[in-house]
């Protein structure tokens, strides 16, 4: 019950996620995605992703207010601690994904300054949890990677038209 209740909460966000054109507003839309998966991972008995989701979590937090810091060492803290916690508390092969995949967000996350980049690397990473999630069975949250990744694509394709529009005015 849990589970279905958090990969809905997730759909809902992600489609915000999407059609967002504040970078902020993706940060803090993505803080509230990633507990919504924590819970999701913790209450579907998947220990090391619901432990590297708590590093996400915590990073997530943080990105919200990156414009603070001065340098580039939390991406890279984050990445070595989500590593750690995967080697660490690996059950299967397929643990191996979630952990990579979790590297790749911190990394876009953190270093896209550019709202169509970040839909770029949401596209990128919402298909490796998709297969991953086909692994672990959460094919609610599945349905829920491909709205997002078409939405992220609609968005982007959307935005691109709509600057090529203003240029074209312009010239």
């Amino acid at each position: 019950m849990i589970v279905n209740l958090m990969q809905l909460i997730t759909i809902i966000v992600n489609i915000y996620i999407a059609f967002t054109a504040k970078k902020k507003r993706v940060y803090i839309a993505t803080f509230l995605l990633n507990l919504s998966q924590l819970i999701m991972y913790f209450f579907n008995n998947d220990l090391t992703t619901a432990l590297i989701y708590i590093v996400i979590v915590i990073r997530s937090l943080i990105y919200i207010y990156k414009d603070k810091f001065k340098n580039n060492i939390l991406p890279y803290i984050a990445i070595i601690v989500q590593i750690l916690i995967g080697c660490v508390t690996l059950e299967n092969i397929f643990q191996i994904f979630s952990i990579l995949i979790a590297c790749y967000s911190c990394w876009y996350l953190w270093f896209y300054n550019d709202i169509q980049k970040l839909r770029i690397g949401n596209i990128i990473a919402n298909t490796a949890w998709a297969i991953y999630n086909i692994c672990g069975g959460l094919y609610i949250i599945l349905i829920m990677r491909g709205i997002t990744i078409i939405s992220n694509m609609i968005a982007y394709i959307k935005t691109k038209k709509q600057a090529r529009r203003i240029t074209y005015n312009y010239k």
